[in-house]
């Protein structure tokens, strides 16, 4: 009898240890389910989107989007802040419900310059210096309008004109530099958090003589060569705010008091 009971006893104790560890488990596994379908945002490519576009570009077009994707099916690399993508270029195509990662972008420096000339156009460089240049304050990724003036030796009839040659066009790059960044020099934080924006001989000679590289159509590059050749050019910088601007009819003698 005295067996017996101990046999029970054990038993009882196994069952209940068995219970535990059950009830253990389920709870891990369950606690490991909860954990994997845990929603989790993270940027994701809304169409088939080429290399080569701007990460500006896609956030702005709502080419890639946060969307929520269980934690079990988020790619390695996937980049769930927008600020993250700052200054950086797609180089590799991405497919429409793809994950965006980290290893798709790079650095305009490092890409490229091709990978930061948008499709269907072309990149051309114009000189320009400190006054025709917006004051060296124009920067990669800013729009510009550029104008034309022809003097009275190179129209045939109507004298000297300044016209609007093309409405807008995008900066891809200013001398060698293909993103805007911060000079450590002319532009450090001082007390109180005012930046110290004076330039010494050495910055001010740098501007003196720069390059606008611009994305164009094969036709309006054809317009902006035959323009340096002929003619001067100015360029314009547009505001971030966007707006088309007016047509023209171009300024000569007969009508600049108009």
């Amino acid at each position: 009898m005295r067996t017996k009971v101990l046999i029970l006893i054990v038993a009882l104790v196994l069952g209940a240890t068995a219970a535990v560890l059950a009830a253990k488990y389920l709870t891990d596994a369950r606690s490991t389910i909860e954990s994997e379908s845990e929603p989790i945002e993270v940027l994701v490519a809304q169409e088939d989107i080429p290399r080569g576009v701007s990460a500006e570009e896609l956030l702005a077009n709502d080419l890639i989007v946060l969307e929520e994707v269980p934690r079990r099916f988020v790619a390695s690399g996937a980049i769930s802040s927008e600020a993250a993508l700052e200054g950086r270029v797609l180089a590799d195509p991405l497919s429409a419900g793809e994950q965006v990662t980290d290893g798709r972008f790079e650095l305009p420096s490092t890409a490229g310059l091709a990978y930061s000339i948008p499709g269907e156009l072309i990149a051309l460089s114009i000189p320009v210096d400190e006054v025709q240049g917006v004051s060296g304050l124009v920067k990669p990724g800013d729009h510009v309008a550029l104008f034309v003036t022809f003097d009275s030796h190179e129209i045939a009839q109507g004298g000297p004109i300044t016209k609007l040659l093309i409405k807008d066009t995008k900066v891809l790059a200013v001398g060698a530099a293909l993103r805007s960044e911060r000079s450590n020099t002319g532009e450090e934080e001082t007390q109180e958090g005012v930046l110290d924006t004076t330039r010494d001989d050495t910055q001010q000679a740098s501007l003196n003589a720069i390059t606008l590289t611009l994305a164009l159509t094969a036709d309006s590059a054809e317009k902006v060569v035959f323009a340096e050749e002929t003619g001067t050019v100015w360029a314009a910088l547009l505001p971030a705010t966007g707006g088309e601007l007016p047509e023209t009819p171009g300024r000569t003698m007969q009508n600049i008091l108009q």
